[in-house]
């Protein structure tokens, strides 16, 4: 009770802290320690998508796919014990870095990609990837039959998970007969507490319904689909018009249950609707002469039957796009870019790209979709930004992973100077990827807190309402042996091989006005 007490007091704080020092333009201080770190399991060994979702009460939900025999499930879990090739898990950490529950779930083959959210009651919300014609999908669910498999991915799966990770509540395939995935952050509970996911198929008999606004999937295509609350129905199931290779990499929902997706695509036969920032797309050169990727941006009724909003936006970045939304009306797409005219606007913390690919953070109003924020951010290499965040309407953090020596930081930071790996760290996989945090002031354009991390492959993160920020990222070795330089903190065990590494930064000071 005193540590629920204690939380709450936090939270007021933090909304008269730093929402206030924000809107009021006085001089913030935000600083962090490392509350915990520590080695969470093997991961699949090809960069199978990880999730992370954090409560109101400051707990923390993974997800994502491991092969580790000696995975630490609890006692009493769903699955303790690896089944397949490679299974997917959840697991939940308290805010002091204990563990609640860990749980595998999967079939006799391999699961691969996860997405994850938690609704209100505490109930888990896991889609993802499957081989598996016996994963343990539930009697009355929506497909329990499994449909296909190809080389890289089988049916996508969506399951609901109970509070204590014991039982599954249901859990159905959905797909067509050649495959389909997703990719992390992909799955969204609307008002109605309706299950929202977005993925990718190359199934031209993916299941669709009556009156959306495309029927048909050809080659590789996003599919946007929305199940009732219990998994048994398929409300309704689309895709976005005549996708030749598309892939969706964010989904957000707002306060009237329109649904968001941004993704990346190498065709111009997108639907662009009247009012999109860009209409044409741009497909820049980039590593060998070759062209590049074009990102886009939609917004699409709640029923799936109309696209109020179409546009391509940022080119030439990385594979992968990030979108967040906060009421009342704000819409923040992050990811990479290589573009000439990229639009940024006025107290932008950098104007022009610093680098090869650099970071981007677009604000839009979400009623009308014009631009309020947008900025390049990053270093002279690559940067890469793989989690957004709102913490208030004005104060945003994001992560993600950097080569770049000079990548802006602050004099608070955790860890500031960029490692040298010589020949203790595998080079040829990860490069000189390192993963970092930033907290940014977008109404006045000030970066509040900026740190790098250790290695990793990739890295995500999910703040609480106080503003702690929980992380997760593929760190470890591959076929080397060598550190990753990523702190470690609640753990004795020593580094093990191509591993999860996961923790907390705890927010310290709030404010301090002039």
């Amino acid at each position: 009770m005193l540590k629920k007490i204690v939380y709450i007091l936090q939270i007021i704080l933090f909304t008269q802290g730093i929402v206030q020092s924000q809107t009021n333009e006085s001089s913030s201080i935000t600083s962090y320690t490392l509350g915990f770190s520590t080695y969470l399991s093997h991961t699949d060994k090809y960069a199978a998508n990880f999730d992370i979702y954090t409560d109101n009460e400051g707990y923390t939900y993974y997800s994502g796919c491991t092969r580790d025999k000696n995975f630490p499930a609890t006692k009493g879990a769903f699955q303790t014990e690896l089944k397949g090739e490679a299974d997917a898990f959840v697991a939940k950490f308290a805010p002091d870095g204990k563990i609640v529950f860990a749980t595998l779930i999967g079939g006799a083959k391999r699961e691969h990609h996860t997405a994850i959210t938690v609704d209100k009651l505490g109930y888990i919300y896991v889609v993802g990837g499957t081989h598996s014609s016996d994963f343990p999908v539930t009697q009355d669910a929506y497909d329990t039959s499994f449909n296909g498999e190809g080389e890289w991915a089988g049916d996508v799966y969506v399951l609901k998970l109970n509070t204590l990770g014991n039982k599954i509540v249901f859990a159905s395939y959905i797909g067509g007969k050649v495959e389909e995935t997703v990719s992390a952050g992909n799955i969204k509970i609307d008002s109605k507490g309706n299950i929202v996911i977005a993925g990718t198929t190359l199934s031209s008999d993916f299941p669709v319904t009556e009156g959306v606004i495309h029927n048909k999937f050809t080659k590789q295509a996003c599919f946007i689909s929305k199940l009732s609350p219990n998994g048994d129905k398929l409300l309704f199931s689309t895709s976005l018009g005549n996708g030749v290779y598309e892939m969706v990499t964010g989904l957000a929902i707002d306060g009237k249950d329109n649904i968001y997706l941004t993704g990346y695509n190498f065709n111009a036969e997108l639907p662009i609707t009247a009012n999109a920032i860009r209409k044409n797309m741009i497909r820049p050169v980039v590593a060998a002469g070759e062209a590049g990727i074009d990102h886009f941006l939609a917004k699409i009724n709640e029923n799936g039957t109309k696209i109020l909003y179409l546009s391509y936006y940022a080119a030439g970045g990385h594979m992968g796009t990030e979108l967040t939304w906060t009421s009342p009306n704000r819409l923040m797409i992050t990811g990479s870019v290589n573009e000439e005219g990229f639009p940024v606007t006025e107290k932008a913390i950098y104007e022009k790209s610093n680098g090869e690919k650099d970071c981007f953070i677009s604000v839009f109003n979400s009623e009308d979709m014009t631009i309020l924020y947008s900025s390049f951010f990053g270093g002279r290499e690559f940067d890469q930004i793989e989690s957004a965040h709102f913490l208030n309407k004005d104060t945003i953090v994001i992560g993600g992973i950097t080569n770049s020596p000079d990548f802006p930081f602050t004099d608070n930071a955790l860890f500031k100077d960029y490692p040298n790996w010589e020949s203790t760290f595998n080079n040829t996989f990860f490069g000189r990827r390192k993963s970092f945090v930033s907290v940014i002031d977008i109404k006045n354009g000030k970066l509040l807190y900026s740190t790098y991390l250790g290695g990793c492959f990739h890295f995500k993160i999910c703040p609480d309402k106080v503003g702690n920020i929980s992380f997760i990222g593929e760190a470890g070795q591959r076929e080397a042996y060598g550190m990753t330089g990523f702190p470690v903190v609640g753990s004795d065990s020593e580094e093990p091989p191509t591993y999860l590494m996961l923790g907390r930064l705890v927010l310290n000071n709030i404010s301090i006005k002039k």
